[in-house]
């Protein structure tokens, strides 16, 4: 199988494996016990440590344990009081799960406002119209498209929101290991990750980071009250955790921050990429006119090509694997995307990449 949908999951890295079996092998010696609980607290403490190092935080209390992306951002807005005409400014570039929970919130008369990203200059220009004329509560935008990789300009936009007293959450599942993410750069809310993504960290696994700003503020209700000193954060983890899966992203993490990433050699791959679709009149690349992920390129053939068949095909004939998007956003439909690891083997990807080829022709 030549696998090119990195973007979506990616394999779990032998040693996130190995830290989440030598983790519940050491758990089962102490279980629920007394001192099984103090280990198991104290193995949390550790992991958010490791963890918010990737993301520069200085404060691991910040930091929440979740399950995965959707499942953070369905925890912050349900944790704001929404009133009817409220409004919240996003974009058409976010993840489906992203999208049906925004929507979700118009029943409760929530107004969503959504904006193409064309260009980081656009963009910036739209959201800040968009959060004057709508008197928004929130915005909610990715830091780097899931569609095609474009990176949208959060620092900018943030800013724009703190002044204006606006929420600003922050989607953060295909740039977190994908490309530097340093949190004490901008100003936000809310930033979330998977960890089954770009990290390469174990299924069911994911972290948000949350600001005392959000915590404190009046338009927002606890999940959860704990007494003493826990940190206000940890409301958002509900019930226990499996501290196997906690310890496989943390190290994940913590490969991360030791080896640096990789961009060089995904952009490599990028412009081998780039080189082989310019020979095919029949292929256009999908994109932005601002900064580019690098393990990340989407693709359009002709109007009559079948995108979703084409996809099918790829698999079931040649074990290509790759993400069709036919359905949204409808400012780019129907295109292909392709995403890549710098683990992945040169010959493979010069195969399928001629494989997508064929199909296209």
């Amino acid at each position: 199988m030549i696998y090119l949908n990195y973007a979506a999951l990616s394999p779990t890295h032998p040693e996130a494996e190995q830290a989440v079996q030598a983790t519940l092998d050491e758990f089962k010696t102490y279980l629920y016990s007394e001192s099984g609980l103090q280990w198991y607290l104290r193995k949390i403490r550790e992991c958010r440590t490791r963890v918010a190092k990737l993301l520069n935080v200085n404060d691991p209390s910040a930091l929440a344990f979740v399950s995965n992306a959707s499942t953070a951002h369905y925890l912050t807005i349900r944790s704001l009081r929404w009133q009817r005409g409220d409004s919240i400014v996003t974009t058409t570039h976010e993840n489906p799960s992203i999208t049906r929970q925004l929507r979700a919130l118009e029943h409760q008369g929530v107004r969503i406002h959504a904006i193409h990203p064309s260009s980081p200059d656009m963009l910036v220009q739209a959201f800040g119209q968009a959060l004057d004329r709508h008197s928004a509560k929130a915005i909610v935008l990715s830091h780097v498209s899931h569609v095609d990789g474009r990176i949208l300009p959060i620092q900018t936009i943030s800013a724009l929101a703190r002044k204006r007293g606006v929420m600003c959450i922050v989607d953060g599942a295909q740039a977190v290991g994908h490309i530097p993410v340093d949190l004490s750069q901008f100003e936000f809310d809310v930033y979330f990750f998977t960890g089954h993504k770009w990290c390469a960290g174990p299924l069911g696994t994911g972290a948000m980071v949350v600001n005392d700003r959000f915590l404190n503020s009046g338009s927002t209700r606890a999940v959860q009250i704990f007494e003493g000193n826990t940190p206000q954060a940890t409301q958002f983890e509900i019930g226990t955790h499996n501290i196997g899966l906690i310890a496989g992203l943390a190290q994940a993490c913590e490969r991360i921050v030791h080896e640096g990433l990789s961009p060089a050699k995904l952009q490599w791959f990028r412009r081998e990429a780039k080189e082989l679709i310019g020979k095919h009149a029949g292929m256009r690349i999908v994109e932005w006119d601002g900064p580019q992920a690098p393990g990340i390129l989407t693709i359009q053939g002709k109007p009559d090509i079948d995108h979703r068949g084409l996809t099918q095909q790829l698999a079931e004939a040649s074990q290509v694997i790759v993400k069709p998007f036919v359905d949204y956003p409808q400012d780019v439909i129907p295109v292909i995307r392709l995403s890549w690891d710098a683990s992945l083997n040169e010959q493979d990807f010069r195969l399928g990449l001629e494989k997508i080829a064929e199909g296209f022709s």
